[in-house]
């Protein structure tokens, strides 16, 4: 008969139990991305100075409504450096 010593199980079960743990984390999604969480603050410290009614810029990004029908132009002139 096989006899197995209990410190052996303990620690299998053990490295078992980091492996899995482990695996669940990999695939746990990162949250996305939200206007007001993660944008919002970009835009205003970067953008809304000029990008306001009344201001040099010609259109408004102080809201998602103003902001998001310019999403890719945004993104076209901040690669290019050509926006802050």
């Amino acid at each position: 008969m096989l006899r197995i010593h209990p410190a052996a199980v303990t620690i299998g079960l053990t490295v078992l139990a980091l492996c899995a743990g482990a695996q669940a984390q990999a695939q746990t999604p990162a949250a996305a991305p939200s206007f007001s969480k993660d944008v919002a603050p970009i835009l205003q410290r970067s953008c809304q100075a000029c990008h306001r009614p009344g201001m040099m810029a010609p259109m408004s990004l102080l809201t998602y409504q103003d902001a998001r029908p310019r999403a890719r132009a945004i993104k076209a002139k901040v690669s290019n450096r050509e926006m802050p």
